[in-house]
């Protein structure tokens, strides 16, 4: 049975999550997070007071069908790093679905993430299922090597299920350049590519029926945010992270 994406939507958070504010919560936060970076020499973290919560922001994209399996892709850290999310998530879901997380892979994350999904639809497991990428932009240290944070908080839900057409395997390539970009696409000429804002310069290159760019300002919700504003037909997200050197393939309804 063709297994695709049946719908995909996306929020955005204007204000940090109620315990961003909660004196305790932060004076815990800024424990917890001070010894984790102290090993690694870096300065001591001043608090997430802006800061979102992964559970709180999945949590208002979850469906009112049941699914099977729920899977959290971010990278940025959750105000709330106590919580084991990805339960907390399958306690409020439909379905009590089987949920874990996928991170530190950068932007490779949510690619990795439907591509595991896949593969349980595949094997004839959890054939419905919801992946939720999100990123929070509040980052309480410096992490002592690049980072891109993001602009603001965002949540993307893309459900997943019996489709008349099939997702291909996510292409995740380590170790490359953003010029492979343009190999790996392959033929894309009647379709819509979203691209990640690392990869907009090759635009002119690529030969499609349509090309949007992602925001920049949303390093990993960007590509799965402009998927949700999208019309049905085919789709083709490609993202580069330049600090981990993955290039990311996906694409629906090709």
């Amino acid at each position: 049975m063709p297994w695709g994406l049946r719908r995909a939507e996306s929020r955005r958070f204007p204000g940090p999550a109620a315990r961003a504010g909660d004196p305790a919560h932060a004076a815990l936060l800024a424990t917890y997070l001070g010894d984790m970076v102290r090993p690694y020499g870096l300065d001591a973290p001043t608090g997430m007071a802006g800061g979102q919560a992964y559970g709180e922001m999945a949590a208002a994209l979850l469906p009112a069908e049941p699914v099977q399996a729920l899977v959290l892709a971010y990278d940025i850290p959750d105000l709330h790093p106590g919580r084991a999310t990805a339960t907390y998530l399958s306690h409020l879901c439909p379905g009590s679905p089987q949920a874990f997380a996928v991170s530190d892979q950068g932007r490779a994350g949510a690619h990795t993430a439907l591509r595991l999904l896949r593969d349980y639809a595949r094997s004839g497991l959890y054939e419905h299922s919801l992946l939720i990428v999100a990123e929070q932009s509040s980052l309480p240290y410096d992490p002592a090597v690049p980072v891109e944070v993001p602009a603001a908080h965002c949540a993307v839900a893309l459900h997943l299920g019996p489709s008349t057409v099939d997702i291909p395997a996510p292409r995740i390539l380590a170790d490359a350049d953003a010029v492979q970009v343009l190999d790996a696409l392959g033929d894309v000429s009647a379709a819509t590519v979203v691209l990640g804002a690392h990869l907009i310069g090759y635009e002119a290159d690529i030969k499609a029926d349509r090309i949007v760019r992602a925001d920049p300002g949303q390093p990993m919700t960007g590509v799965w945010e402009a998927l949700a504003a999208l019309d049905d037909g085919p789709v083709v997200l490609a993202d580069y992270d330049p600090a981990l050197r993955y290039l990311c393939v996906s694409a629906f309804g090709c």
